[in-house]
């Protein structure tokens, strides 16, 4: 399983990179949607899905994206599991959302004039 970039078609442009300097970590991209008050409309083909306010808020969302290898496909489709560890350093376990999003149904992140 290997981290994706672009995160969401048309968010290279806000993309931050996690780990990079980090030998220890696989580079993550992410698009982080606190960094200042901006709206974005989010699109999958040519239908609207929502638009998204990112203001300075509590929840700070950050999303990745990861494409799975052949392997690993055919392992969840004979029945195995996905583990998502995450790392709290004793601090509270922060919300987590998971999902699976077909490539052609892939949100498109696209700024507001």
């Amino acid at each position: 399983m290997e981290p994706v970039s672009p995160v969401m078609p048309g968010s290279q442009p806000i993309e931050k990179v996690y780990g990079e300097q980090q030998q220890e970590y696989i580079p993550l991209p992410a698009v982080y949607l606190n960094t200042e008050e901006k709206i974005w409309k989010v699109w999958a083909g040519h239908t609207r899905l929502a638009e998204v306010v990112a203001i300075k808020r509590p929840s700070q969302p950050v999303l990745s994206r990861w494409r799975l290898t052949d392997e690993e496909r055919k392992a969840i489709a004979e029945g195995a599991d996905v583990v998502l560890t995450l790392l709290t350093f004793g601090t509270p376990l922060a919300p987590s959302h998971l999902q699976v999003v077909k490539p052609d149904e892939m949100p498109l992140l696209v700024e507001e004039p």
